[in-house]
């Protein structure tokens, strides 16, 4: 027998008896084997990482296949970086399906090496863009097969990014969900053209009688609906079409759609060497199995209005109806009509009482399920009792009986509702941890479950061995656990679901039968106590009791509707719990001093909604002056600190003190665009004390993440200009000493991003944006400055050094602060006395406005705010000016100063990017979405115009689009004399 494997440079073997291979004998076999194929210790690698695997056996079975199968060119590649080996061991451990597809796409180790992309997601687009890269190398020509093929190696990613703990139940089922738009997006797409090609564009007459195109769209339903798909789901889709005109092809509308709603269906779910893209279901479509594959707008419209009445669980299937491919207008069109009747205003048992007689159907499929099981003793984590499907189920009846009053709850995914429906008081602290922890815990057993085969598993398995492997591939840490400890602690966590759920659901049925309204139950609160919106009738007659001076507030016939709206919305929001509304009823001074906040800014509303006791914000703001609440303190360099934060991030318990973090970080920045709303400051104040928010949060996660000596996090963008916005990503870049561990700096700076990203009961802090570092998402996460130093001398591009011309220290090591400056001093001199450098600026100016269209807007439009933005950063450059960078109004002047701006000039461009800062500020509070445009809607860009004229302290007397395309005009031509010469 072969006891250990020796390397030279590594004398202390790895004893081969630790690993815990159930068949030694073959494991012998297959170690000589990979000794004699790899390059260098590989095989001394191996061992150790077996040993920490899930499934040794099966993992260094496909390796051995691995090394057999693969060129010289991959097997360099395994010795020359040892992190392809670890990635391979937990593919081939975690999965044989994946397993055998990274063996035959093998060139997927070259791409983990150049896009190291797995420490974020991939969006929509990504994915998108990387279809469009392989489809365009591959000649191919069954897209069915290309989809399966493409599908499977981005799986090998995400199951990678799962497996090892870089990313959430959340993040990974959100992966697969946009991957899966895309796969459904391309199939459309191909078989839209083919179609049209053949019978030409369905058209419909529209409302003016003019002929215009029909659209089309695909909705998903169940769990793609809510962007939570397994890697081995069905998918449940809707298609539909816009009218049923005959106009413009050689076939009718009706009969153009049905074909391709049916090819769309074949090119997904044939099956190909590669397996089927998806199992597809249609059955939740109107009529179901009796219906047309593909309905027009209007006949769906009529059907789910009927189906209320005698199938009203087809509407609960629409509360996670989402948009995946096609037409998004025709899709958004159908769920705004839909949703009134999937969620009513008035407290709607009889959706309850659907909900039971479903339950039972269920549950008489369960019991045909489980008499099939009992002589195995297996369960299965998605039907049994306490399983996925019961927690599910009842998050969407708590969101069916809540979400007529209380919008906010109208969601798709589990564990997103979950959070809501706590933030509103329907689940209480303790029923909230314990159904998300299960819910996570038992999407994870059904995740491995899945990817062990590819096949749509629940089952636990029967055998001692697979439970071990089952159970040791969820936990970090392998457990030497019996077969029968793994199915107790599974069905221990099931019970405790069960309990939740016979509490809250039959237990309502139950006191309803003997007549008896149960008080502690959140489906059924009395009117006044916490646990339901009430009627606006409701709300006004309690207030006339309880607060007359607050119910005088409301009646105020002076409220605007608008004002009115949201107040109604705040004060049904405060009756959820006692608290809530005694804390509310006791500040009537404060609802009427945030009167203007109701009336102008849905997203400092939308904060008040969801936590009423903020008011108490309102407070701490004097009206007649700008003084800071009496919380904060001013330091020499008036920059403001925050205690609440400091005291947190010196605390013991990590969980705590995120809470603590995220619930100050919203009260100071919703402190802080009240003040905005109410007392009208400057906009640049407004972002300096956004900035100072943010970099008191960056400073405690960084604390929080216990981040190793010689770790540092520097600003970029516009907090690295300390003009941090209200809805802004933080643009960060992690720097390491040379001697600190990459490793633990590495897991240092994912920690930070999670405390600073992720959201939830607490709402969250800020997204935290990576991609501005060296080499972007192919860079390394954490660098040094070194790296930066030789990649900025040799590889930058010129949109880099504007880029880095907004640098500024954050937090951590101060020490390495010197040498990045000194990097980025580097990084000028390159393109400082570049002879092309300004048409280079000029060219990369050109392509963001060419990005963005035709759209107008203040942002990157001709003159908008990165003309202004872009002189900055390129005399900056061309002056290599090194200084801690500020805010655009002094930078401006400090080019003024320099000689390379005219005074006249330089006032212009003042003006402009005060005007175009206050503009999308106040478009942010009133929206309560970053946008680059005005509001569309009337009334808000009515309180648009009318918070900008208050800040800026003038009017618009041709309206607020008009002065906009003028200031444009005018930093264009500044821009051009400047730079475009």
């Amino acid at each position: 027998m072969l006891c250990c494997l020796r390397s030279v440079a590594d004398p202390i073997p790895f004893e081969f008896s630790t690993v815990g291979f159930r068949d030694p004998q073959r494991a012998e076999e297959n170690l000589r084997c990979v000794r004699d194929r790899v390059y260098g210790d590989v095989a001394e690698t191996l061992l150790p990482l077996l040993s920490e695997s899930s499934n040794p056996d099966a993992a260094l079975n496909l390796f051995e296949r691995l090394t057999a199968q693969s060129s010289g060119e991959v097997l360099r590649l395994l010795d020359r970086h040892r992190f392809l080996v670890h990635y391979a061991v937990v593919v081939f451990a975690t999965s044989q399906w994946l397993g055998e597809t990274l063996i035959q796409n093998a060139d997927l180790f070259a791409n983990f090496v150049r896009d190291r992309g797995l420490d974020r997601l991939r969006t929509r687009e990504e994915f998108r863009e990387n279809f469009a890269r392989v489809r365009s190398r591959s000649f191919e020509t069954d897209i069915s097969l290309l989809l399966a093929r493409f599908k499977k190696r981005e799986y090998v990613r995400i199951m990678l990014r799962d497996v090892l703990g870089m990313a959430t139940l959340a993040d990974t089922t959100a992966e697969i969900s946009a991957l899966s738009d895309v796969l459904i997006e391309e199939a459309l797409r191909e078989c839209e053209a083919a179609l049209k090609n053949r019978y030409g564009v369905p058209q419909h007459k529209d409302s003016a009688g003019r002929y215009v195109d029909t659209p089309f769209t695909v909705l998903s339903l169940g769990k793609l609906g809510g962007n939570e798909l397994n890697y081995s789901s069905d998918v449940d889709l809707l298609y539909l079409y816009a009218e049923a005109g005959d106009s413009g092809t050689t076939i009718s509308n009706r009969e153009f759609y049905i074909r391709l709603a049916q090819e769309v269906t074949e090119v997904l779910s044939r099956m190909t060497r590669e397996g089927a893209v998806f199992r597809i279901d249609l059955r939740l479509r109107p009529q179901g199995k009796e219906g047309e594959p593909a309905v027009p707008l209007a006949h769906a419209l009529h059907y789910y209005a009927e189906a209320g009445a005698s199938h009203d669980w087809e509407l609960q299937a629409l509360i996670k109806v989402r948009h995946s491919a096609g037409d998004q207008p025709l899709a958004r069109e159908f769920i705004r009509r839909v949703q009134p009747m999937v969620y009513r205003s008035e407290l709607n048992f009889e959706a309850i009482k659907t909900a039971m007689q479903a339950l039972q159907k269920m549950k008489a499929h369960r019991m045909r399920a489980a008499i099939a099981r009992i002589l195995a003793d297996t369960i299965d984590v998605k039907i049994d009792r306490g399983g996925i499907r019961d927690i599910e189920f009842l998050v969407q009846c708590l969101q069916r009986v809540y979400g007529g009053t209380e919008p906010w709850l109208r969601s798709g995914g589990t564990l997103f509702s979950l959070q809501k429906l706590h933030d509103k008081n329907h689940i209480s602290g303790k029923d909230f941890h314990q159904l998300t922890t299960a819910y996570e815990f038992l999407r994870r057993i059904e995740h491995r479950l899945q990817l062990q085969t590819g096949l749509q598993m629940h089952r636990l398995p029967g055998n001692e061995d697979e439970l071990r492997v089952l159970w040791n591939s969820v936990n970090k840490e392998r457990e030497n656990v019996s077969g029968a400890e793994v199915v107790e602690a599974i069905r221990s966590r099931m019970q405790s679901v069960t309990e939740i759920y016979d509490r809250i659901l039959h237990h309502e049925q139950q006191q309803r039968t003997h007549g008896i309204v149960a008080q502690d139950l959140h489906l059924v609160p009395p009117v006044g106590e916490g646990g339901r919106e009430q009627t606006y009738s409701q709300i006004l007659s309690r207030l006339a009791t309880d607060a007359p001076q607050l119910y005088r507030i409301a009646i105020d016939a002076a409220l605007g509707t608008v004002a009115r709206r949201n107040l109604y919305r705040f004060l049904g929001a405060a009756c959820t719990s006692s608290e809530r509304y005694a804390f509310v009823v006791g500040a009537p001074e404060a609802i009427q001093r945030a009167l203007p906040i109701f009336a102008h800014s849905d997203f400092l509303t939308d904060i008040l909604v969801r936590h009423p006791e903020e008011i108490a914000a309102i407070d701490q703001i004097a009206v007649a002056d700008h003084a800071t609440p009496r919380l904060f303190e001013r330091e020499s360099d008036c920059a403001l600190r925050d205690r609440v934060i400091e005291f947190a991030a010196n605390s013991a318990d990590a969980s705590e003190a995120m809470s603590v973090l995220r619930k100050q970080y919203r009260y100071r920045i919703f402190a802080s665009g009240a003040r905005d709303v109410l007392l009208h400051r400057d906009a640049f104040e407004s972002l300096a004390e956004n900035s100072v928010i943010a970099d008191a949060a960056i400073t405690a996660a960084l604390q929080l993440a216990k981040a190793p000596a010689g770790f540092a996090v520097f600003a970029l963008g516009r907090l690295g200009t300390r003009e941090f916005d209200v809805l802004s990503d933080a643009d960060l870049l992690f720097v390491r000493d040379e001697a600190t561990d990459p490793y633990e700096s590495a897991k240092a700076a994912e920690r930070m991003m999670e405390m600073l990203a992720a959201y939830t009961r607490d709402g969250s802090v800020f997204p935290v944006d990576t991609r501005l570092r060296p080499h972007g998402t192919e860079g390394e996460l954490v660098i040094t400055a070194s790296q930066m130093n030789s990649y900025f001398a040799s590889e930058a591009q010129a949109w880099e050094s504007l880029t880095y011309t907004k640098l500024r220290y954050v937090a951590g090591d101060r020490e390495l602060l010197p040498r990045a400056q000194q990097s980025v001093v580097t990084l000028f001199q390159r393109f400082s006395s570049h002879p092309e450098f300004g048409s280079e600026v000029c060219e990369m100016r050109k392509r963001l406005e060419i990005a963005d269209g035709a759209a107008f807007n203040f942002k990157t439009s001709p003159g908008g705010f990165y003309d202004i933005d872009f002189l900055a950063c390129y005399f900056c450059v061309r002056n290599q000016r090194t200084v801690e960078p500020q805010n655009i109004v002094a930078r401006i002047r400090a080019i003024e100063s320099s000689g390379n701006l005219s005074a006249a000039d330089a006032s212009e461009l003042v003006a402009s990017s005060l005007f175009l800062r206050t503009l999308e500020h106040a478009v942010r509070l009133v929206d309560g979405r970053s946008r680059k445009s005005l509001p569309v809607s009337e009334v808000a860009l009515a309180s648009t115009t009318a918070l900008a004229a208050s800040i800026l302290q003038r009017e618009f007397p041709e309206g607020l689009d008009v002065e906009l395309r003028s200031t444009l005009e005018r930093v264009r031509r500044i821009f051009l004399d400047v730079l475009g010469k």
